[in-house]
């Protein structure tokens, strides 16, 4: 086989809570049968979206495939390289280019060679992986803008509240343990710094809020009349307090 510096790993997760060890523990595996060590080669790892064209090690692998730096790149799946098509080809065109073999440690294509073998394979499973992300998003955006027509809360929820069956309430009795934030704590904090108290004191008396969190809603005009006279601009709010 060849010099393991001839072979570069790609691991891709997508968010910060999403795990990678099935990914390594894939890849580890389908070098060790080729006689090689994840310490012998070169891995490219990050935390980024597949749709993302931001992503610093993604386009440091291409500008090194590019460079004739590696004859294999290793991949756990081909949705882990993008999920947009144009990043996907890109990444399939410089390999091809520079006669460098995919290797797909799981899926229905294992390996795209140079001379294209698995290429067409590669590109309908690429496209796939690209419109199940459109379709996500559409129905996120439908999902979200049915909650809201429904007066349900969407996104943070505002220190001081909770959420109850999808709707906004005041947190009036909040689970010190737990990290709540009580509505009427922050209220007497927001009172006394309308009195003269620092930012910081008023949050060393008040359980769960920063000093941040009261600076933030006290310069809000709007959010910090939710707390001094349960008046809000949002009708979501507004049913909050009339429930």
């Amino acid at each position: 086989m060849s010099k393991s510096d001839d072979f570069a790993v790609y691991i891709r997760r997508s968010t910060a809570d999403q795990e990678e060890k099935h990914q390594r523990d894939a890849i580890t595996d389908w070098l060790a049968d080729h006689d090689l060590r994840l310490g012998d080669v070169d891995v490219y790892a990050e935390q980024a979206s597949g749709a993302s064209e931001d992503r610093d090690e993604f386009h440091a692998l291409i500008d090194s495939i590019e460079a004739g730096q590696y004859s294999h790149v290793v991949v756990w799946e081909i949705s882990r390289i993008a999920r947009k098509g144009f990043l996907a080809q890109r990444f399939f065109d410089a390999c091809e280019d520079n006669e460098v073999t995919i290797n797909v440690t799981n899926g229905s294509v294992r390996k795209v060679e140079p001379d294209g073998h698995g290429r067409m394979v590669a590109d309908v499973i690429a496209a796939v992986a690209a419109e199940e992300r459109r379709s996500l998003i559409r129905r996120t955006e439908a999902g979200i803008a049915r909650a809201k027509d429904e007066g349900k809360w969407v996104g943070q929820v505002p220190a001081g509240f909770i959420t109850v069956e999808g709707y906004l309430r005041p947190n009036f009795s909040p689970d010190y343990d737990d990290g709540e934030a009580g509505f009427h704590d922050i209220a007497d904090a927001l009172g006394s710094i309308e009195n003269g108290e620092s930012y910081r004191s008023a949050a060393a008396e008040t359980p769960n809020v920063t000093r941040q969190t009261l600076m933030r809603i006290h310069k809000d005009d709007d959010r910090r009349s939710w707390y001094l006279d349960q008046e809000a601009e949002d009708e979501r709010v507004r049913q909050a307090f009339n429930h």
